[in-house]
C-alpha cells in the first residue's frame, strides 16, 4: 500500500477526547481453526539472520541470494526448514520495525530473489517461513506518519491513541509485564501506544481495518509460496494496558489468532503457524498451543542452561525430565494437535556457547534439546559453536563460512566473538568438530522414528545429576540419559537389558544389564 503524506502538517489545536471512542472495547466473531496434517509440519528447523548468514555479490551484507546459494549446505546438515528472521522493508539492521510489509528489504535484495529461494528451497524440500511482525511497525510506516498527522487522519485509529482526560484508558506511568518502560508515548497532545518504545508504536487490533489489512498482507505472502510464518510478540497484540476496559486481553489474543489462522488457511490448508509467546512469568502461554501449531519452548532454553551451568538436573526441586513431562501434559490438555518449538538459544539471548562456556557443555546442551518432542530450532551458526552475549548485535555476527573477509563471509559488523573461531570449512574435515557433532545428532533424530515423533515419558532417576526420559512411536522404543555432571554418574533404568546403544558421546559409557555408566557431560542412547 502507498500513502501519500504531506510532511511538516501541524496537527489539530484541539485532540477530541478518547473517553468514548468505540476502540476501547470491541466484540468479534469467534472462529477456530481447524489444524490439518500436522505430520507435514514437523522437522528441523534454521533460523536464520539475512544480513549475517551469506554474501553472494561481494557488498558485506548477507542476502537473500546467500541463502538460496547456501541451501545446499543446510540439506547436507539435514535441515528440513528455515526460519528467515524480518525480510520486508525496515529502517533498522535487524528489521523488526517494518516500514512496508510487501517489500523486500533492499540491502537483501529483490522479490524475484526472494521468490527464486522459495523456488530452490522446495525443490529440496526444503520449507521456508518468515518473521511477520504485526504487533507494531515503525515509526516511520507511513500509516503511523498519518496517524499521527491529525485526529481526522482516516489511519489515526490504525494506532491505539488515548487522552490524558480519558482515566479509564489512560495510566500515567503505565509499563510492560517484561520491563521495557512506559507504554504510552506523547506526541502532539496525545499519547499512543508501544509497549516495547516509542518508534515501535502498536497496530490497534480492535479496529477491522487493521485486521483486514494484517490478513491482506499474510495472503500475500502464502500466495508467493511462504510455508508460514512466525509471529513475533504474539501475546502482546493485545498488550497490557492497551485496552483498559477490556476485561479478558488473553481471550481476545487468542480470538485475533484464530481469525488470523482461519484466513491462512484460505490460501494453504497446510500453512504451519509458529508464536512467540515470551512470558517470564509462565502465566498464560500454554493457551496459545490451540490457535498456533508451534510456540517457542523457552522453559526448555531457559531451563536447559541453568541445569548445564548448575551440574544438576533440577528444575526449581523438582526433576527436569518430570517439570518437561508437566509442561506437555498441560499443552496437550488444551490441543493435541501441537508440535513444541525447542531450541537452546536464538536471536534475543546469549549464545548458548558463550553461555556453556566449553563445547563440552554446549554439545550437552543440543544432545537435550534435539532428543525431546517438537520441531528443534538451530540458530544459525551455533552448529559450527559461533559465541556471542549481548548487546543484540554480538549475538548477530557473521557466520564463519572461510577464513578472511571475503564472499559468502558477511563483513557489515566486525566480529567481537568468532574472530579466532574455526571456520565452516575446516570444520568439515574435523571429524571431532561441533559441525560434524551437530550432522550427527540430526541424523540421529531422524533416522529414529520415536527421537522424530514419538511420545515422551520423564523416567524418574534417584541422581540429581542424571535426566532420564523415555521416547516411543510404535514398536521404536528410546530412551534417553543425560549426565549434567562433571563426575562420572552411574543409574539402573529397569528393562533395558538387551537393547543396544546408538549413541554416546563418549566412548566410555556402557550398559551392562539394566545398569548404566555414563560419563561426565555426556549423553547415551538406547534402543530396543
Amino acid at each position: 500500500m502507498i500513502i501519500t503524506t504531506i510532511s511538516g502538517c501541524n496537527i489539530d489545536n484541539k485532540v477530541p477526547s478518547s473517553k468514548n471512542s468505540k476502540f476501547n472495547k470491541v466484540e468479534f466473531n469467534d472462529v477456530k481453526r481447524n489444524k490439518t496434517n500436522m505430520d507435514k509440519k514437523q522437522g528441523v528447523y534454521y533460523e536464520i539472520f539475512v544480513r549475517s548468514f551469506a554474501d553472494s555479490d561481494g557488498d558485506g551484507i548477507g542476502d537473500l541470494n546467500g541463502v538460496t546459494e547456501k541451501l545446499s549446505y543446510l540439506k547436507e546438515l539435514g535441515v528440513d526448514g528455515i526460519w528467515l528472521m524480518p525480510v520486508t522493508e525496515s529502517e533498522s539492521y535487524h528489521g523488526y520495525d517494518v516500514i512496508d510489509y510487501k517489500a523486500i528489504e533492499k540491502d537483501y535484495g529483490t522479490m524475484e530473489d526472494f521468490q527464486k529461494l522459495l523456488e530452490e528451497a522446495h525443490k529440496l524440500n526444503i520449507k521456508v517461513i518468515m518473521d511477520l511482525v504485526i504487533n507494531h511497525t515503525s515509526s516511520s510506516h507511513p500509516w503511523f506518519k498519518e496517524s499521527a498527522s491529525s485526529p481526522n487522519s482516516k489511519y489515526r485509529d490504525y494506532y491505539r491513541w488515548v487522552t490524558k482526560d480519558d482515566k479509564d484508558n489512560y495510566v500515567a506511568n503505565a509499563v510492560s509485564d517484561f520491563g521495557s518502560g512506559d507504554v504510552w508515548h506523547n506526541k502532539n497532545g496525545a499519547y499512543y501506544y508501544g509497549i516495547f518504545w516509542s518508534e515501535m508504536p502498536d497496530l490497534n487490533f480492535n479496529n477491522e481495518a487493521v485486521r483486514s489489512e494484517i490478513k491482506d498482507i499474510a495472503k500475500f505472502w502464502l500466495k508467493k509460496g511462504i510455508d508460514g510464518f512466525r509471529l513475533d510478540a504474539a501475546r502482546h497484540i493485545y498488550g497490557v494496558h492497551e485496552f483498559e476496559e477490556e476485561s479478558d486481553p488473553l481471550n481476545k489474543n487468542l480470538q485475533w489468532w484464530n481469525e488470523f489462522a482461519t484466513a491462512c488457511e484460505e490460501v494453504n490448508k497446510d500453512v504451519y503457524l509458529v508464536g512467540e509467546c515470551w512470558d517470564e512469568e509462565k502465566k498464560d502461554v500454554a493457551a496459545y498451543v490451540q490457535p498456533f501449531d508451534t510456540i517457542f519452548n523457552f522453559d526448555v532454553s531457559t531451563d536447559l542452561s541453568s541445569t548445564i551451568l548448575s551440574g544438576k538436573a533440577n528444575v526449581d526441586g523438582k526433576e527436569f525430565s518430570k517439570s518437561l513431562e508437566e509442561i506437555y501434559n498441560r499443552y496437550d490438555s488444551i490441543d493435541d494437535k501441537f508440535i513444541d518449538g525447542v531450541f537452546a538459544t536464538n536471536h534475543d539471548q546469549n549464545r548458548i556457547m558463550s553461555m556453556c562456556e566449553t563445547e563440552e557443555k554446549a554439545q550437552l546442551a543440543a544432545m537435550v534439546y534435539m532428543t525431546l518432542p517438537g520441531n528443534p530450532y538451530i540458530y544459525y551458526g551455533e552448529e559450527i559453536g559461533m559465541k556471542g552475549m549481548k548487546p543484540d548485535e554480538n549475538i548477530r555476527e557473521p557466520f564463519v563460512w572461510t577464513s578472511g573477509r571475503k564472499k559468502p563471509n558477511t563483513t557489515w559488523e566486525s566480529s567481537q566473538y568468532n574472530e579466532d573461531l574455526t571456520p565452516l570449512d575446516k570444520q568439515k574435515n574435523d571429524k571431532n568438530s561441533m559441525y560434524n557433532f551437530y550432522k550427527k545428532i540430526i541424523d540421529l533424530r531422524k533416522s529414529t522414528p520415536a527421537l522424530y515423533s514419538g511420545d515422551y515419558k520423564a523416567i524418574e532417576i534417584d541422581n540429581n545429576n542424571v535426566m532420564a526420559y523415555e521416547r516411543s512411536k510404535d514398536n521404536n522404543k528410546v530412551y534417553v540419559i543425560h549426565n549434567f555432571s562433571e563426575k562420572e554418574q552411574q543409574v539402573t533404568i529397569e528393562g533395558i537389558n538387551g537393547m543396544k546403544v546408538i549413541y554416546s558421546r563418549d566412548s566410555k559409557d556402557s550398559v551392562k544389564g539394566d545398569a548404566i555408566k555414563v560419563e561426565p557431560l555426556s549423553s547415551i542412547v538406547i534402543s530396543n
